[in-house]
């Protein structure tokens, strides 16, 4: 355990040092999966509506669920490593599959629209890549308590 002096301490947080760099980087590319798996959800559900007697309102649940999730995949990825770039690869991936289903049909293999035209859209892509770049922004200000 000397090898991680603040292991359990409740407030700090520390790079696992007793993992190879193959099982970091599987931690990457795992995180990375879970972020595509969180977009396929926040798309997917993003048009979400409730019927109250005869009217329906728009429940965009979503834009709460992406910057959470990305919080939390972003969080993880700084346990893997204390590389800040490497740790926001799961929250570039995000980003890009927004654009790449944004852009969907638009390509010349593309097919229906995946992503909605709509303010709820926009606000999703806004709030999970506040959510996935938040916990390294944090760490760009507050370097110390790495």
């Amino acid at each position: 355990m000397s090898d991680e002096p603040n292991w359990g301490h409740p407030t700090k947080s520390q790079v696992r040092r007793d993992t190879t760099r193959a099982e970091r980087v599987w931690g990457i590319v795992w995180l990375s999966i879970g972020a595509l798996f969180g977009l396929f959800i926040s798309v997917l559900y993003i048009g979400t509506r409730i019927t109250i007697g005869d009217v329906h309102y728009p429940l965009p649940w979503t834009l709460l669920f992406a910057p959470w999730f990305n919080r939390a995949i972003t969080k993880t990825a700084l346990l893997w490593t204390n590389n800040l770039a490497i740790a926001a690869i799961p929250a570039a991936v995000w980003v890009m599959g927004f654009v790449i289903l944004a852009a969907w049909p638009t390509l010349p293999f593309g097919g229906d629209t995946l992503v909605p035209s709509s303010m709820w859209a926009m606000l999703l892509l806004i709030a999970g890549t506040a959510g996935a770049v938040w916990p390294v922004l944090a760490r760009l200000v507050t370097p110390a308590q790495q």
